[in-house]
């Protein structure tokens, strides 16, 4: 089994954050959400080349004056107003992408970390995607669960059709590992 290390491709991750960065949020205000603090590195460097109004760390990994939660529970409240989220999990990021998207009310950038290995088993694609997919509560055979991961970003983004959302922009910068994939999402509610 791989050993779960954070930002362990840490240029592939600043890269497509600096990328969104520059194209969506040069001109006005960046309000930072981000899911999965981890040790602060990515925010803490980003922080340094960029002009952030505010910014809100959470995990569920305990760490001194950090508020310990599972996120995606933060992500479901109404009100929400952060137009930057950052949700890089070790995983899947849907539970979290489904608790946000009938949320947002302004224009968004999210930032997704799809892994492709979750607690060992390569290519689970967990609840949330399965049930983007259609096949909640069904228990697949790894082998098609993999095969499913594939097609699961696609179904999963155009899910925010259903909450009343376009995905304006979906981009993705290159890992190096073919488990894991970086994707900058903008999304706008239709009545924008």
């Amino acid at each position: 089994m791989k050993t779960k290390v954070d930002n362990h491709n840490l240029w592939a991750k600043l890269a497509i954050r600096r990328w969104a960065l520059d194209r969506y949020h040069a001109g006005g205000p960046i309000d930072v959400f981000d899911a999965c603090q981890g040790s602060g590195r990515i925010w803490g460097t980003l922080r340094k080349e960029y002009t952030v109004s505010s910014y809100w760390g959470v995990d569920v990994k305990p760490l001194p004056g950090r508020l310990k939660i599972d996120s995606s529970r933060l992500l479901g409240v109404p009100g929400f107003s952060a137009n930057v989220v950052d949700i890089d999990t070790y995983g899947s990021p849907w539970k979290h992408w489904l608790a946000l998207l009938p949320n947002i009310t302004i224009p968004t950038t999210v930032f997704l970390t799809v892994g492709r290995l979750v607690r060992g088993t390569p290519g689970k694609i967990g609840k949330a995607g399965l049930s983007a997919l259609g096949i909640a509560g069904m228990t697949l055979p790894a082998g098609i669960e993999a095969k499913l991961g594939e097609y699961s970003t696609d179904y999963c983004m155009s899910i925010a059709y259903n909450y009343g959302m376009i995905s304006v922009e979906v981009s993705e910068v290159g890992s190096g590992n073919q488990n894991v994939r970086y994707l900058a999402v903008r999304v706008i509610p239709r009545k924008e």
